[in-house]
């Protein structure tokens, strides 16, 4: 499966390693974002007053998902060290995309939990875990610098996906914005990360961050 991408990585002008760090900015920006507790925020009082639902029970949802998040982390470590990143968060990213869309659909505090909480929790494990093992594991020397681009990716999309939200949920209301955000995940969030991502530079016969 890796016979494109060792091609692919010896015709490109540049280290592979920036294509890996590009396919993990991508979730990073969408995916991640969009289960932030920044973007919650936002469909809170749309959501609270039309369903009657207290601010505490809906904001539970993200604890729960947190918590979720923590048990399942060894297990994910433990994942990643064996098959790589790749298929992880590519999961990841559609376990967001369709919860996401899902939420757009719900009428009872039961379902909005039932579709939060597992995207929530992916968020807080699998994605971020995934993210920054992916590109640790191909830049030695230029480590900190990846990882930095990595985290200015997250930040943007931290600081556009509340404004996103609350521009379409403006416009055509909350469940609009649900659905069209999960969409959107879905598009950028999961071919890169399947397609171009390799667990280490040495599965395509590459030194790690050459100079």
């Amino acid at each position: 499966m890796n016979n494109w991408r060792l091609r692919l990585a010896h015709k490109l002008p540049f280290y592979y390693g920036w294509v890996v760090l590009g396919s993990s900015i991508l979730p990073s920006y969408s995916a991640r974002p969009l289960m932030a507790i920044a973007t919650l925020t936002v469909f809170l009082v749309p959501m609270t007053e039309q369903f009657g639902w207290s601010r505490g029970l809906f904001s539970g949802a993200v604890s729960l998902g947190g918590i979720c998040g923590i048990i399942i982390s060894p297990i994910v470590g433990r994942i990643i060290d064996r098959r790589g990143s790749s298929l992880l968060i590519s999961l990841s990213s559609a376990v967001v995309g369709c919860c996401s869309i899902g939420i757009a659909t719900v009428g009872q505090v039961w379902a909005f939990y039932a579709l939060y909480v597992p995207a929530r929790t992916v968020f807080a494990s699998p994605l971020e875990l995934g993210t920054s093992l992916a590109v640790s594991n191909w830049f030695i020397r230029r480590r900190a610098l990846a990882l930095n681009i990595l985290s200015i990716g997250q930040g943007t999309g931290l600081a556009l996906m509340p404004l996103s939200a609350q521009f379409l949920i403006g416009n055509w209301g909350w469940r609009t914005a649900w659905a069209s955000l999960g969409l959107y995940t879905l598009i950028i969030g999961i071919l890169p990360s399947l397609l171009l991502m390799v667990r280490r530079p040495e599965d395509i016969g590459l030194p790690p961050d050459p100079a």
